[in-house]
């Protein structure tokens, strides 16, 4: 039994992670199942620290979503090497970006409020940024651009969708469609279907996702990726927005912003890659 424990493991969690084959059934039900507690732990802390989970803060946190990316674009490209680059894996990688955030955010927390006129939130969301500009120049530095045009087919083709229905919503008063935050994680998870798209059916692209997968290997194409986003999405987002009363906002707002890090993630790893030729 305890033999068979462990070949299961390893099959399923371990060798994905040490040989970065991507996702199975297995690990990826063990992770989304892992995303519900792990929200209402992030809930919990961040209402001890005080924090409010709103725009201003998704906003200051979204540099950290592209940072992760970067990172794993680095990995990507043997910029690291075993053992730290496993570190650089699902789920291991969303463990160090969670935890650095955390580090960084109380850090911010206690500049601000040692110093008045200074907002945690700017100064979290520089430092991401700053973060984010070093991974970029040293991409740029170690690597070539090859495809650059795979970065305006990709927000392109997501921005015009993103579009189409910010005016369906604005025509027919429909306000969910036309929330920031809905519209930010309809944005998110088009760039992943577009980056998927365009690498899959133009650049030759392995995806690594189970339901990408069975979608190219079903229908011979990455393009059933947009229909399988909106389908999903969009009655998530009604439900978030007819079922979460204000006092429940902040939880509303966290997962909104899990949504909006589950599509921007793996949109920027993908066309970081592509445009690199990684």
């Amino acid at each position: 039994m305890l033999e068979a424990i462990r070949q299961f493991v390893n099959v399923y969690y371990i060798q994905p992670i040490i040989q970065d084959s991507g996702y199975n059934a297995v690990n990826t039900l063990t992770w989304a199942l892992l995303l519900v507690p792990c929200l209402f732990l992030t809930l919990h802390v961040l209402n001890k620290l005080e924090i409010a989970i709103d725009k201003p803060f998704i906003a200051a946190l979204s540099p950290y979503i592209v940072v992760g990316a970067s990172l794993r674009v680095m990995k990507d490209a043997e910029l690291f090497s075993p053992p730290l680059s496993y570190v650089l894996v699902t789920p291991l990688i969303y463990v160090l970006m969670y935890s650095c955030c955390l580090f960084l955010l109380v850090l911010s927390l206690n500049v601000s409020r040692s110093k008045r006129g200074y907002n945690y939130n700017v100064i979290f969301g520089l430092v991401g940024v700053a973060w984010l500009l070093v991974n970029l120049m040293i991409l740029l530095w170690k690597e070539d651009v090859v495809s650059l045009w795979a970065l305006f087919a990709v927000t392109g083709i997501s921005g015009i969708i993103v579009l189409v229905i910010y005016a369906i919503g604005t025509k027919l008063s429909v306000h969910f469609l036309t929330d920031r935050l809905n519209v930010a994680v309809l944005a998110a998870h088009l760039l992943d279907a577009a980056s998927s798209h365009i690498g899959i059916d133009m650049l030759g692209y392995r995806g690594k996702h189970v339901v990408e997968g069975i979608i190219v290997e079903y229908t011979g194409s990455a393009v059933g990726m947009y229909p399988l986003k909106l389908g999903v999405l969009i009655p998530v987002l009604y439900l978030l927005e007819t079922h979460f009363d204000v006092r429940e906002r902040e939880l509303k707002n966290i997962v909104l912003l899990a949504l909006i890090a589950i599509g921007l993630g793996p949109a920027v790893r993908n066309t970081l890659r592509m445009i690199l030729g990684v």
